[in-house]
C-alpha cells in the first residue's frame, strides 16, 4: 500500500496544487500571488537557461549507448525510433482535429485585460547556447564517441547523466511551486475552473489514438494474425501494468526485456533493442504532448496551427525526444521551450501542459512500454532480414 502511494505521490501533488488555487485564491493576499507568480515564471527562466545543457548530455548519453553497439544496428534503432516518433506525431495532429469538432466547449472567455496579476520580481537568465545547437552537437558527439568507444569521453557521458540525474531531482520538486503562481494567476483571470474540467474528453480521445495506432502496428507486424497480436499483448501486459503503477519505463524495463525475449524470434535481440529505446523511443509522449498544446491553444484562444507550423514543431520535437529525462514529467519540460518557440505557448500555458502532463503520466507511460514492446518486434524483424535469419 505504501509503496503504491509513492508511485502515485506526484501526479496526486500536482492534482492538489491545480486546484487548491480554485477554492482558496481569493483569500490569498494580492502580495503573495503576485510572489508566487513572480516564482512561477522565475523557474521557467531556470529551466529554459539550463535545458540546452541538460539536452546535450541526455542526447550524448544516449547516443553513445547505441553508438556501442554495431554501427548498422545503431542506424537501425535511431532510424526506426525518428520514423515511428514522427509518424505518431503526425497522427496526433490528425487526431487533434477532433478537438475542433467541440472547439466552443473548450475556449475560455479570458481576454488580455483581466486581473492584469504581474510579478513583484523578474528574473531575466540570457541563453548562453540554443537548444538546436545542443540538439546537433550531442547526436555528433554521441555517435562519435560510441563509434570510436573513447574511454574519457564514456566515462564523461556517465558524470553527465549523473549530473543531469541530480539537476532534475533538483528540479521536479520545484514544479509545483512553477504550476501554484500561474494556478493562481489563472484563476484569478477567472478561467481555471473552466480550463480544469475541459480536459477529459482530451484523455479519451488520446488514450484511443495511441492504443489504436499500437494496436494497428502489432497487426501488421503479426501479419494479421490476431491470435499473435492477442499473444503479443499477453506477454506485454506485465510490464505496461508496472509502468501505470510506477509511471517509469525504466522500472518496467526487466519487464519490458522479458516479454521481448518472448515476442522475438532472436532473443538476444531484446537485451539491445529495449535498453536502447526505453528513453527515446514514446509514443505516449508523441500522442498526447502535441494533443494537449494544441487542446490548450484553443481553449486559449489561440488558432488551430496549420500544417506548414505543425511540421516544423514536430521535426524538432521528434529530435528533442532524444533528450527525455526519464523521470516523471521528463517527457514535457524538456519540450517546453519548443512548444514556446513553435507553437507560440506562454508561459501560462507551458504550465498547464505540465500540469495536465504529470496528471496523466501513468496512463502516457503505460503507452510508451507498450508502443516500446511493437518497436522491439520491428527491430528484430529488420535485423533479421539484415542477417538474412
Amino acid at each position: 500500500m505504501g509503496n503504491s502511494f509513492q508511485n502515485f505521490r506526484m501526479p496526486l501533488i500536482f492534482l492538489v496544487t491545480l486546484l487548491l488555487p480554485v477554492f482558496f485564491c481569493h483569500l490569498i493576499p494580492d502580495v503573495v500571488r503576485s510572489s508566487l507568480y513572480a516564482v512561477s515564471l522565475s523557474i521557467k527562466e531556470l529551466l529554459i537557461f539550463s535545458l540546452p545543457f541538460i539536452i546535450f548530455s541526455l542526447v550524448f548519453n544516449s547516443i553513445t549507448k547505441i553508438g556501442t553497439k554495431a554501427l548498422g544496428y545503431a542506424v537501425v534503432i535511431v532510424s526506426l525510433v525518428y520514423i515511428s516518433n514522427f509518424t505518431n506525431t503526425m497522427l496526433s495532429y490528425g487526431v487533434s482535429s477532433i478537438i475542433s469538432t467541440f472547439e466552443a466547449g473548450l475556449k475560455t472567455t479570458h481576454t488580455n485585460g483581466g486581473s492584469n496579476l504581474q510579478p513583484n520580481f523578474i528574473l531575466s537568465i540570457p541563453k548562453i547556447i540554443s537548444n538546436d545547437i545542443a540538439l546537433v552537437f550531442g547526436v555528433l558527439s554521441g555517435f562519435i564517441v560510441g563509434l570510436f568507444k573513447n574511454g574519457t569521453a564514456i566515462k564523461m557521458s556517465v558524470v553527465l547523466d549523473k549530473f543531469t540525474k541530480l539537476f532534475f531531482k533538483v528540479l521536479i520538486p520545484l514544479m509545483p511551486l512553477f504550476i501554484v503562481g500561474t494556478a493562481v494567476k489563472l484563476q484569478q483571470d477567472g478561467i481555471l475552473t473552466s480550463i480544469v474540467e475541459k480536459y477529459l474528453p482530451i484523455l479519451c480521445i488520446f488514450l484511443f489514438a495511441a492504443c489504436g495506432a499500437i494496436t494497428v502496428q502489432l497487426v501488421v507486424l503479426a501479419k494479421f494474425r490476431i491470435g499473435k497480436v492477442l499473444e503479443y499483448i499477453k506477454n506485454t501486459l506485465p510490464a505496461m501494468i508496472t509502468a501505470l503503477g510506477s509511471m517509469s519505463s525504466a522500472a518496467a524495463l526487466p519487464l519490458s526485456i522479458e516479454a521481448a525475449e518472448k515476442n522475438l524470434q532472436d532473443k538476444t535481440n531484446a537485451g539491445i533493442i529495449v535498453p536502447s529505446v526505453v528513453n527515446i523511443h514514446l509514443v505516449g509522449d508523441c500522442f498526447f504532448i502535441p494533443m494537449i498544446a494544441i487542446a490548450v491553444m484553443v481553449s486559449f484562444n489561440l488558432d488551430f496551427p496549420d500544417i506548414s507550423k505543425y511540421l516544423l514543431f514536430a521535426v524538432h520535437f521528434v529530435i528533442a525526444k532524444f533528450a527525455v529525462a526519464a523521470v516523471p514529467g521528463g517527457g514535457v519540460l524538456v519540450m517546453l521551450p519548443i512548444m514556446q518557440k513553435y507553437l507560440g505557448l506562454s508561459a501560462d500555458m507551458l504550465a498547464l501542459v505540465t500540469a495536465l502532463y504529470v496528471l496523466f503520466d501513468p496512463l502516457i507511460t503505460m503507452c510508451n512500454v507498450a508502443g516500446n514492446a511493437s518497436m522491439a518486434i520491428a527491430f528484430d524483424k529488420v535485423v533479421g532480414r539484415m542477417t538474412k535469419r
